[in-house]
């Protein structure tokens, strides 16, 4: 058999994941609104648009890319998350760079473990997120390998312009290559030669120009991929109101998959000295402790640490997809048992967080539950001693490889915000906000029944700083100030619930908003994690907020009241 045959299914099989990766990002993209931090991104590329100098954040390639997108499409929702949807779905075919080192199975395994990561999914369904960076940097580093050397300057160029988590990241993995390198083969070891150092930063520069640029539109992108240096630095002097306990617990609850199988991996790559292994086990525990030592830290700065650890993970699952060689039965009867026994577990789990029962009852379900995976441990024995050890390793595998699948897919189908009802996650930035379609929906029929037209009424914004607002009235005419000024007589009046005005009640009508939910993670009990682990959802608090019309807008503003 050809090279070229063995590599054509798998070439099929990269082109399945990256399909199953881009339709969990693009399904539904624009249905959850922006949040403040999204909408502070999209606001830059729409003012881009629009004709504005607006203040360029530190992520130039998002804004100047979403501008283009905004040119092209109708601003929205989803043409906002539209580029990093697109970054995380490319991400899938990263393995194929490095599939000589790999093995094909482990590739392909890598493959659809990257496209359904509920982490990696998230962030690729927000606007402003690093998945830019990872994608960027990943594949500028599998260009240079496989001799790719002008797209290796195209990524390199674009991942100086993403943001400043390229820093952590080149960090973690430059860290990572030089504590190994006289364990990396030649087929992993980066080469330096002069001619392509030159052409590669020769695309780099003419990428960073380009892009950061807009194509000579917007030069004011150029500075801002410079000022990643500096921010990223000086957010070693910052703080951060995500807690190492929240970074803990998002890591834990969406990669249980990744982290059994990748440590399960490490420990065996370890053991027998395995090169490849001991560098992604560095690589993941360098990017770790950057994610979690980081003053101003985010659940998302875990993106880097997920990568190495889902190398990990499909490498040591490709071990267990074997056929059986012997003991077939054996093998499937403990799938099946492992399998139920992981299902019973989890009913007492989910019995305990749920239905918060007297703590005799409580502590009764702990001992069950611990019962439970004492039972599965000793039937593995008892079938590792009374028929073989393979079938007692593979069959069990099998049953955690089908439950934590599972597992995974539900987690990443909440954290991509796809459920039938809201949930609360750790990989989206707070607050969240609540009834923004309510609003918009009552704003459009004022404006229509006054003016026959959406967004043709003037609407004053009055104490209330949202990004996320601004972006939801990006069509219409807005007046920002900080208090209510009735003597212009403006048609809509946006206020905080407790702002109180006499001028306001007398002369206009008014609708409460539930506005932005926050979630008080610093505050969680125990109680409250149990409950998030088994449903994600949890205790919110909330911020509304006032819409007062004018009322001379109404139907009925010139009944004569008896």
């Amino acid at each position: 058999m050809t090279d070229s045959s063995r590599k054509t299914p798998d070439l099929w099989l990269f082109t399945l994941a990256f399909a199953l990766a881009l339709a969990l990002r693009l399904v539904y993209l624009g249905w959850l609104p922006l949040s403040d931090a999204e909408a502070t991104w999209a606001l830059q590329a729409f003012d881009l648009v629009k004709g504005h100098s607006p203040a360029l954040g530190a992520q130039p390639a998002y804004v100047m890319l979403t501008a283009l997108v905004f040119f092209i499409m109708q601003a929205s929702n989803f043409a906002a998350r539209l580029i990093p949807a697109v970054a995380g779905a490319l991400l899938v075919f990263a393995p194929l760079f490095f599939r000589d080192r790999l093995g094909s199975k482990t590739a392909i395994i890598l493959a659809f473990g990257l496209a359904i990561d509920p982490g990696l999914l998230s962030l690729s369904r927000q606007a402003g997120t690093p998945i830019i960076t990872v994608m960027a940097l990943v594949f500028a580093w599998g260009c240079w390998q496989s001799h790719r050397t002008e797209w290796a300057g195209f990524f390199t160029g674009l991942a100086l312009l993403s943001g400043p988590q390229l820093w952590p990241g080149l960090a973690g993995l430059g860290l990572a290559i030089f504590m190994s390198r006289s364990l990396l083969d030649e087929a992993t070891a980066i080469k330096f030669e002069r001619k392509t150092i030159l052409t590669t930063l020769a695309y780099a520069a003419g990428t960073y120009l380009l892009v950061g640029s807009l194509f000579l539109l917007a030069p004011g992108g150029l500075g801002q991929g410079l000022a990643t240096i500096p921010e990223y630095f000086g957010g070693w002097l910052g703080e951060s109101e995500t807690s190492i306990v929240q970074m803990t617990i998002a890591l834990l609850a969406s990669q249980a998959y990744a982290l059994i199988f990748g440590l399960v991996g490490l420990a065996r790559g370890l053991r027998e000295r395995d090169p490849f292994t001991t560098f992604a086990g560095m690589w993941f525990g360098i990017a770790l402790v950057l994610a979690l030592s980081y003053p101003s830290r985010e659940v998302a700065h875990l993106a880097w640490a997920i990568l190495p650890l889902w190398a990990l993970a499909a490498r040591e699952t490709s071990r267990h997809l074997t056929p059986i060689q012997n003991g077939t039965w054996e093998t499937i009867g403990m799938a099946v048992l492992t399998t139920a026994i992981l299902v019973f577990a989890w009913f007492n789990f989910s019995a305990v967080a749920l239905t918060n029962p007297d703590p005799n009852t409580a502590v009764l379900r702990w001992y069950v539950l611990a019962g439970a995976l004492g039972l599965l441990l000793l039937s593995t024995i008892l079938v590792a001693l009374g028929w073989s050890r393979e079938s007692a390793i593979q069959g069990s595998a099998w049953g955690f490889m089908g439950i934590l699948l599972i597992s995974t897919l539900s987690t990443a189908i909440s954290t991509a915000g796809l459920r039938t009802y809201r949930t609360t996650e750790l990989w989206r930035s707070s607050p969240q906000v609540a009834q923004s379609t309510m609003l918009a929906s009552q704003l459009d029929d004022l404006s229509r029944f006054k003016r026959g037209a959406q967004a043709s009424l003037d609407i004053s914004i009055v104490g209330i700083n949202s990004t996320a607002l601004r972006w939801m009235l990006r069509d219409w005419h807005v007046t920002i100030m900080d208090n209510a000024d009735v003597t212009t007589a403006p048609s809509l009046v946006l206020t905080k619930l407790e702002d109180t005005n006499p001028a306001l009640q007398a002369s206009y009508r008014g609708q409460e908003i539930l506005w932005r939910t926050y979630t008080g993670w610093d505050q969680f009990i125990p109680a409250d994690w149990l409950k998030w682990l088994a449903v994600h959802t949890a205790p919110q608090g909330e911020e509304r907020i006032i819409l007062w019309s004018r009322t001379d807008l109404f139907v009925d503003s010139q009944n004569i009241q008896p």
